[in-house]
């Protein structure tokens, strides 16, 4: 299947997971496989993390970016699967950063093996994924993938740096999460099409989409983390606040006007890292009473357009379609 064929089998995300069960499936066993080690404990804390769930967003995107750009190999299975053990490292080194104690409505692997551990089987994962790549893929995708896991480095960084800082800028916030989830969601998309041989306007088409959907992306999870039903979320509401993390959302409250008093209260929260049950539950209803949610999702559909804008000019592929479909899916999680 070529990216100049029409598009008339990709209508929705669910087609989308069903069309490409197979290559899915190939990468769930391939995500298994792969996790052996002659360290039963390192692999079981690896495991817990990459088998918990998730949405599978990144391997279904190196799916699409290979095989609609006409790639005919089975090096796309490994390459979702390396995706996907990046992705979870930084998973297990967050919540050791962030002391979470739960990760997709279960206990998180800090909290089961402890820090040490938990940063160990980050290291596990990631140092397998680029073994992986040196077996297979072209030095030129282990050069994006290396730079999406520097970038990830750097966003972390500068999150610890702002913390406890209500005073952070939307801009500085957008930079945040370029770093830490656009920039692999980008990486899935050019890896994907530098893999089928893609021309470069191509690649660089694609990887435009992967960093404005990753970026619409992290705003709704930022905006669901105060928001969401819990239970839905997988975790406790407020987690990113709890953490000192200043997200898009209070961003947008904290420069609302005729709300001095509030502001105040709530930089000051902030500033001391005093945030409680109580304080999240005050903060999340001011949140909706000034339709701080709307705002964020509307900041985040403005990224899920750019991503579209991206691609316009396939338009009329099933390459098109897919990815539409792909960018539909990330916004339509309402609050």
């Amino acid at each position: 299947m070529t990216s100049g064929a029409v598009a008339g089998q990709t209508g929705n995300y669910q087609d989308l997971m069903l069309r490409f069960a197979p290559d899915l499936a190939a990468i769930e066993a391939a995500i298994a496989d792969n996790l052996s080690s002659s360290n039963e404990l390192l692999e079981a804390m690896a495991a817990h993390v990459v088998k918990s769930g998730g949405k599978r967003l990144r391997p279904l995107l190196v799916i699409l970016s290979s095989r609609l750009c006409g790639y005919t190999g089975g090096d796309h299975v490994l390459l979702g699967n390396v995706v996907e053990y990046l992705h979870a490292a930084t998973l297990l080194h967050d919540d050791v950063l962030d002391d979470a104690a739960l990760r997709r409505g279960s206990p998180s692997a800090n909290r089961v093996w402890g820090n040490h551990l938990a940063v160990l089987g980050g290291d596990f994962l990631y140092t397998t994924a680029f073994d992986l790549l040196l077996s297979a893929v072209p030095r030129e995708i282990i050069r994006v993938l290396c730079r999406c896991s520097l970038d990830m480095i750097d966003g972390e960084v500068l999150q610890r740096r702002w913390r406890n800082r209500p005073e952070i800028s939307e801009e500085t916030y957008l930079a945040i999460v370029g770093r830490k989830t656009a920039s692999l969601i980008s990486g899935c998309c050019r890896s994907g099409a530098l893999l089928a041989g893609a021309p470069p306007a191509r690649v660089e088409a694609l990887g435009r989409f992967g960093t404005s959907l990753g970026t619409a992306f992290q705003v709704i999870d930022d905006t669901l983390d105060y928001l969401a039903d819990p239970g839905r979320l997988g975790k406790a509401l407020g987690g990113d606040l709890r953490q000192g993390t200043v997200t898009l959302p209070l961003i947008h409250l904290l420069r609302r006007d005729g709300l001095a008093a509030e502001q105040s209260r709530i930089r000051g929260l902030i500033e001391r890292g005093e945030v409680d049950d109580a304080g999240i539950a005050d903060i999340a209803a001011l949140l909706r009473e000034q339709r701080c949610g709307e705002s964020a999702m509307a900041r985040a559909r403005e990224f899920a357009a750019d991503a579209r804008l991206a691609i316009e000019p396939l338009r009329g592929t099933e390459l098109h379609a897919a990815l539409t479909a792909a960018a539909d899916f990330v916004i339509d999680r309402d609050l």
